[in-house]
């Protein structure tokens, strides 16, 4: 698989989805309670807010059953592509149905055939022209980094070690600076050769792909593996999630790669260097934490090779892929590094009962909380709930997104969850 298959290409896959309702659930569930692991359907509440329903939906326009209603279009909406019913629907059914590429063509196709809402518009427009989803001048993407010695890459600069990639999220959060400048600064005083991508730092092309605008995401992922290259670094840090996910899933989908460049997430390299005896980290809590995996860095993150999506059928009814290495559960995420961190900080790691490849979305992602905000804010309401369970009264996630989404649905709901983003916690106990 060297590019995204379109749903005329999937249509087998669409067709082998038995309707059995796992993509709904928790593999494991350890409780009625949080046995959920898709918040589009405990949104909804009809099998059409599923996997499998948008799946029957995709087979439906491919076979001219069903056309576009508001009603189809908002069930779509309200997914957060967080691949939840990716993961549970392998558990039982492996290479047979894998619903969340089929999730991505069904996107791609209402947005070739106009049906994109005028939020999901706006977002890409945003993209297109500023480099963000925010409409903000690109400009002002660098500010961040204001009083640092940290060169951009490319600009008559001698190769660095390390290219910084921060992402839209922090660089236009002006009240997140100085966590980012203290992270960076420690860096630099413990030795680290790093520049950043500056203004010109492109769009991971994660927003894009998962709204459906296929070639938009494209043409993000090249500008952005062209800038790795120039830099002349051998390791690409980001600071976001959903870049990660889009470096180590999505590239490939498009044939780009960043050769023999590492990719890390921000977490994973200062994990690194703890490791190393480079940095070190003061104790800043004794108190416990549950630790939210985002969808980002955790499932979605699991790096994807591509392969042979065709499967065999031996004996006339056992469907064999022919590349079962290439098959990918959630389970290589980003999941260790966070919580290595937070017991160095003093920090226990209380697990919620749904987590790392079966934890529940946050609902900030996919271009939900602009177009159902109302979708994304209950799937905030049911995290915030397993959190206020599991007898601790703070939140800790490595994803900035997760992090203001899960904090600003507190604050409006009154919920006694102290929500704190991993990044802010490093900022005040890492030296070097």
């Amino acid at each position: 698989m060297n590019s995204p298959q379109t749903l005329e290409e999937r249509s087998d896959f669409l067709a082998r989805c038995v309707r059995c309702s796992q993509c709904k659930f928790v593999p494991a569930p350890k409780s009625k309670a949080y046995a959920s692991i898709c918040p589009s359907i405990d949104y909804g509440n009809f099998h059409a807010y599923s996997a499998s329903g948008q799946l029957i939906n995709g087979l439906g326009l491919l076979e001219d059953k069903i056309q576009y209603t508001e009603e189809f279009l908002h069930s779509v909406q309200s997914c957060t592509m967080c691949g939840g019913c990716d993961s549970s629907c392998k558990v039982n059914y492996a290479e047979l149905v894998q619903p969340l590429d089929s999730l991505y063509a069904l996107r791609a196709r209402i947005v070739r055939d106009g049906h994109a809402p005028a939020t999901y518009r706006t977002l890409i427009d945003n993209l297109r022209n500023h480099g963000n989803k925010l409409g903000r001048p690109r400009a002002e993407r660098s500010r961040w980094a204001d009083g640092l010695s940290l060169a951009v890459a490319g600009a008559g600069q001698p190769a660095a070690e390390v290219l910084l990639h921060v992402g839209a999220d922090l660089a236009y959060a002006q009240d997140r600076w100085p966590g980012l400048r203290s992270i960076v600064q420690v860096l630099l005083n413990a030795g680290e050769s790093l520049v950043h991508g500056g203004t010109d730092e492109a769009p991971s092309g994660s927003l894009a792909f998962d709204l459906g605008y296929t070639e938009e995401s494209r043409a993000f992922a090249s500008a952005t593996v062209e800038q790795v290259r120039r830099s002349g670094a051998r390791t690409l840090v980001t600071f976001s999630a959903s870049a990660l996910a889009a470096f180590r899933a999505v590239y490939p989908r498009f044939g780009l790669s960043f050769g023999s460049v590492r990719v890390l997430h921000i977490t994973e390299y200062v994990h690194e260097l703890v490791a190393k005896g480079r940095l070190t980290l003061r104790v800043v809590t004794t108190d416990s934490a549950a630790y939210h995996d985002p969808c980002k860095l955790g499932r979605l993150a699991e790096p994807l090779q591509p392969h042979d999506t065709t499967l065999d059928v031996k004996m006339n009814a056992i469907y064999v892929t022919r590349t079962p290495q290439a098959l990918r559960f959630g389970n290589d995420g980003c999941y260790e590094a966070p919580r290595a961190l937070m017991g160095g900080m003093g920090m226990p790691v209380v697990e919620l009962e749904r987590n790392r490849s079966a934890s529940y979305c946050c609902g900030a992602g996919g271009g939900t909380r602009e177009a159902v905000p109302e979708a994304a804010r209950l799937a905030a309401r049911n995290r915030l709930a397993e959190v206020q369970s599991c007898g601790t009264p703070t939140l800790v996630t490595a994803c900035s997104g997760c992090a203001a989404h899960l904090s600003e649905t507190a604050r409006a709901e009154g919920i006694q969850v102290q929500v704190l983003d991993l990044l802010d916690l490093l900022a005040q106990a890492l030296q070097p």
